[in-house]
């Protein structure tokens, strides 16, 4: 059984829900996109973009509403809450040594319990870290 670290690890999904973030901020209101909408965005084939969204649907982070033969897709962003408060923690000492942060940064330590963390959890928190920092270098390296 996945959890909700391993739904949003896939890169495509990463790239999905970006997608769908855009949509969400773009003018038309709708925050809605189809299947079609996202294989041209994106460049990648429908089996794939289908595949994914169904994955994202199962943890409710994106919503479809059905219409005729076609399918539009929604982000539902509270769903991600989790991730943003266990991240959180991680930011909260950035925030409190008064190093520059962004605006986005402070809100989401400011929403973050001041628990700690087990050792355990900031273990995997420090190699999920490492691998998005990876990821975000290739990334950056390919544009």
């Amino acid at each position: 059984m996945a959890d909700l670290f391993d739904v949003i690890a896939d890169p495509t999904r990463r790239e999905l829900l970006r997608a769908l973030l855009e949509q969400t901020e773009a003018a038309d209101g709708t925050g809605e996109a189809s299947v079609g909408e996202l294989v041209s965005r994106l460049s990648l084939s429908q089996p794939t973009v289908s595949k994914h969204l169904k994955t994202l649907r199962e943890f409710s982070i994106v919503s479809v509403r059905e219409q005729g033969q076609h399918r539009y897709y929604r982000l539902e962003p509270a769903q991600l809450e989790p991730i943003a408060e266990w991240l959180g923690a991680f930011v909260k000492p950035v925030v409190a040594a008064a190093e520059p942060v962004a605006a986005e940064t402070m809100a989401v330590a400011a929403a973050t319990p001041t628990h700690p963390l087990s050792p355990r959890l900031r273990a995997t928190a420090v190699r999920l870290g490492a691998a998005t920092a990876g990821v975000a270098g290739r990334f950056r390296r390919t544009r």
